[in-house]
């Protein structure tokens, strides 16, 4: 008989066994069923109760078919198949049906049951509903999608700096790979004098304090540096611990460059309008101090020295009137009157406010060529061309150094030469003006760029993008081409080429001691302007030369003296600015009441001053700028007296 020790001390060691697994597999999650080869479910789980929705009852002998989707039933059986086998099913990812009707996806494992004799007699399987592990692995396929495309580099790392994720935008930003930072410390980016700056911002993440849209520096793989906006939050775990950081960093190089533009155009508005302003009264005022001092000096009695102080009054006049056009020029609102300039003596004559503009640790060395070149320009235009070019070639020489201004005439053949475009340059003859510089020269790069609006290599704050933009403006309105040169730490050339123009012709006539001409005899000129010093020394110059003078204070008291002769005025010369009634607004006045009548303008201004607002000037219409000069003042008059229209 068996040994009654076994019947009494087996059984209890087995069934606590058996009672420990049937309770393991009743409180987890998963879905756990015992299934015959058939496919009949023969044990149903609590967790299969809520994965699909069927209790035990209704479960337990049906087929586990009516749990597989129709389009998966083939999938199913070749599973079953293969535990029949005796192969295991490990993690096999596919899609279940609840009662409800909503498909799931589920992990399937199966393994084969085997009874005492080893075989095989039904198939444990364990499901895993993974919605939700889906849904996070969806989410974070979203997320590294969205990172991944960022035009911002987005970066994670730990609390000591070493990187741990580098999207592709901060492989674009910075210059390195992935590969290459992954696992390097962030600090290699960031510019000696900022590390300590990263340092408190990480301590500040490091207590759960957020970061945003902080504005600092950072410099590439070639070690160029440049601005970004950095926003930083820290990276918790399960816990809640923070156990990294995560940064997005945006490249504000271009934006902070944009800004910086618009407060200089702001700041270049503001200074025009001003300059403008001031130009006005102060041009007034010099043409009433270089016109008396002329009529002085004609006085046949007048001592050797007191004419000699006169000539000196009438230089220093024509020296500030230099200044204010030049003034005018840097508003950009200057007279445009080009004329026939010796290109030589326009750089000699410059010489003295370049030198000062770059100061004294920098020297600037002229070389003429031989003999006089003359080209076709804009005095004031030609100065700031040399500004600029000066001025940048100063800028490229931190730590000073020479800069060469050149002039030289060359003849062009067709197809010799290119402009800095690649342009073929016309065949003809030119004068070159050539800027040369001992700096640290251009990279290639940028070469290509420097003549574009706002497009600048300096530093956020040291420059505008303006000055060669402007110099190519003037050049090709002027009708040259532009040539530059540049080696890194060698210097840079910048060459412009103006097209030669004949000598002008000696000037014989002196019109200023000259009456008019007998068709001119007594014509009735009209003088209108709010300053009165102004108005007498015009009125003056046209009363020596013979002609009936009637002076207006403003446009108002103009239309009354046209009233009281019944229009018969023969030419009116009037300012631009004025009060009650302005030069535009007489002038509107004229063309609708007398429009036969021609006008000369006066202004200390420019032709593009606010003043022409309401009424554009026309250019039929010639225009003075003050301090005018008492030849060109007559010359002016007589030529406008001598068209058809006003003597017939």
């Amino acid at each position: 008989m068996p040994d009654p020790g076994s019947h009494h001390t087996e059984p209890p060691a087995v069934a606590p066994a058996a009672a420990r697994l049937a309770a393991i597999v009743d409180s987890i999650d998963d879905a756990v069923m015992n299934i015959s080869l058939a496919g009949t479910i023969i044990s149903w789980n609590p967790g299969a109760e809520r994965t699909f929705g069927y209790s035990a009852e209704e479960a337990i002998g049906s087929r586990t078919s009516g749990l597989v989707p129709p389009a998966l039933r083939h999938e199913q059986e070749r599973l079953l198949d293969r535990v029949r086998g005796g192969e295991q099913v490990v993690h096999h990812e596919t899609s279940r049906m609840r009662r409800d009707g909503r498909m799931i996806p589920v992990e399937v494992s199966m393994s084969p049951v085997r009874n005492a004799d080893g075989l095989i007699v039904a198939v444990e399987a364990i499901e895993t509903d993974i919605t939700e592990r889906q849904r996070a692995a969806e989410a974070a396929s979203r997320l590294s999608a969205i990172v991944e495309s960022s035009d911002d580099a987005i970066v994670s790392k730990t609390l000591e700096g070493i990187v741990v994720t580098w999207n592709a935008a901060a492989e674009r930003m910075f210059g390195f790979s992935a590969a290459e930072m992954v696992g390097q410390p962030i600090y290699r980016l960031i510019p000696e004098e900022y590390k300590e700056e990263e340092r408190q911002i990480m301590k500040q993440v490091a207590r759960g304090e957020h970061v945003a849209h902080y504005e600092t520096v950072r410099h590439r793989r070639d070690n160029s540096q440049f601005l970004i906006s950095l926003s930083i939050s820290p990276v918790r775990d399960a816990t809640g611990s923070i156990v990294g950081v995560s940064s997005i960093k945006r490249d504000i190089t271009e934006r902070k460059r944009g800004e910086e533009a618009l407060r200089q155009a702001a700041k270049m508005e503001a200074i025009g309008r001003l300059a403008a302003g001031l130009a006005h009264d102060f041009n007034n005022q010099l043409h009433a101090v270089s016109g008396f001092a002329n009529f002085a000096a004609r006085d046949a009695g007048l001592g050797a020295a007191a004419r000699q102080d006169l000539l000196q009054i009438q230089k220093a006049a024509e020296r500030m009137a230099s200044l204010t056009r030049q003034l005018l020029a840097f508003a950009r609102q200057q007279v445009m009157s080009p004329e026939t300039l010796d290109l030589n003596g326009v750089v000699a004559d410059a010489h003295p406010l370049l030198q000062r503009l770059i100061g004294a640790d920098t020297d600037i060395q002229l070389a003429f060529g031989r003999g006089p070149k003359w080209v076709r320009v804009d005095r004031a235009q030609l100065v700031q061309v040399l500004m600029n070019l000066v001025i940048n070639a100063r800028d490229a020489m931190s730590r000073g150094g020479r800069v060469v201004v050149r002039t030289d005439t060359l003849e062009v053949s067709p197809g010799q030469m290119l402009d800095r475009i690649g342009g073929a340059i016309e065949a003809g003859a030119y004068a070159a003006l050539t800027v040369e510089d001992t700096g640290e020269g251009i990279k290639p790069h940028h070469l290509h760029r420097i003549f574009e609006p706002f497009y600048t290599t300096k530093e956020i704050g040291q420059g505008t993008g303006l000055g060669l933009a402007t110099v190519e403006g003037i050049v090709l309105q002027s009708g040259g081409r532009i040539q530059v040169e540049s080696m890194v730490n060698q210097g840079t050339t910048i060459r412009i080429l103006l097209p030669l123009t004949v000598a002008p012709e000696a000037n014989v006539a002196t019109p200023s001691t000259v009456a008019p001409g007998r068709s001119h005899a007594r014509k009735r000129v009209l003088v209108v302007d709010d300053e009165d010093l102004v108005r007498s020394v015009v009125a003056r110059t046209l009363q020596e030369a013979g002609y009936e003078v009637i002076k207006a204070r403003d446009g108002r008291e103009a239309i009354d003296c046209l009233e009281q002769v019944g229009g018969s005025i023969d030419l009116v010369l009037v300012d631009v600015v004025m009060p009650v009634l302005t030069g535009p607004e007489l002038a509107h006045e004229l063309g609708r009441r007398y429009p036969a009548i021609p006008l000369v303008w006066m202004s200390g201004q420019g032709r593009d001053s606010d003043g022409w607002r309401d009424e554009p000037c026309k250019e039929e219409q010639p225009f003075l700028h003050k301090p005018i000069a008492s030849e060109l003042l007559l010359d002016t008059v007589a030529r406008v007296l001598d068209r058809p229209s006003v003597e017939g």
